[in-house]
């Protein structure tokens, strides 16, 4: 239980840091101008915040991560990982500015996760074990 609750954090924070990576990636210059990019970060310029806060984000998540994979098997927390891509399309489509539009094939795609997180977390029967109702 413990491992679920440190994988679903590194799950927030990785999310939260993706949206907060394309909001400063909006706001500073483009990287091809490198010396424009270093001058508006060097001076902490729109956006500097955001970069910032984005990767301490994923520095905590990966810490978060670590802690997360000492407590569960990879192939159940790694499937946690792909509820970030939910919650950041939600996000994308519901925060103001960020003009996200809706899709159903977005939506179909959300609920492809969902159904192979289900999947891998709903308990396993054996195939020879015979139903408790038998």
């Amino acid at each position: 239980m413990k491992g679920t609750f440190w994988a679903l954090c590194s799950v927030l924070l990785v999310s939260a840091a993706q949206l907060l990576l394309r909001s400063a990636m909006q706001a500073l210059p483009p990287v091809s101008d490198v010396l424009a990019l270093i001058s508006a970060i060097w001076h902490f310029s729109s956006g500097t915040g955001a970069l910032l806060l984005g990767l301490t984000g994923y520095v905590a998540s990966m810490g978060c991560w670590y802690l997360a994979l000492h407590r569960m098997a990879l192939s159940k927390a790694y499937a946690l990982l792909s509820l970030s891509y939910i919650l950041v399309w939600g996000a994308a489509i519901l925060l103001p500015g960020w003009e996200e539009r809706f899709s159903w094939h977005g939506l179909v795609g959300v609920g492809f996760i969902i159904l192979g997180v289900l999947v891998i977390f709903l308990p396993r029967t054996s195939r020879g074990a015979k139903s408790p109702r038998e």
